[in-house]
């Protein structure tokens, strides 16, 4: 179960990195005729962007080591249900998406899931 835990600073990292890409693609976005070369730039030059894609490669990195240590079947669900309630938090907290009862149900059931399937292994 312990090892189980290392997968909450990988779902940060990933989480930080698309709540941040979608908070500055927003911000930095401009009108429909610039070529893509130059969105692309200007995407790729942003030091904020930057810091989401750098998570997010540590986090693949850490990910390489997790694979080592848990079975797959079960971390990664793991990660992927962590993750995703933790970009539909971010999303609602930074950048102001709404937040249905639909969705913190199908959260809840999924973290739930997630805690029946680790339990189950230990």
């Amino acid at each position: 179960m312990r090892a189980y835990l290392l997968i909450l600073p990988v779902a940060v990292l990933v989480a930080y990195s698309q709540v941040i890409v979608k908070w500055r693609t927003n911000a930095l976005d401009q009108p429909v005729a610039q070529s893509l070369s130059a969105q692309l730039f200007k995407f790729l030059s942003d030091p904020v962007i930057l810091s989401a894609y750098g998570a997010a490669l540590i986090a693949s990195f850490a990910w390489l080591y997790i694979v080592t240590k848990l079975p797959l079947a079960t971390a990664f669900p793991a990660y992927i249900g962590v993750t995703f309630a933790m970009v539909l938090i971010g999303g609602w907290l930074f950048l102001g998406e709404p937040l249905s009862t639909a969705k913190v149900v199908a959260a809840l059931l999924i973290l739930s899931g997630i805690i029946i399937g680790v339990s189950s292994d230990a």
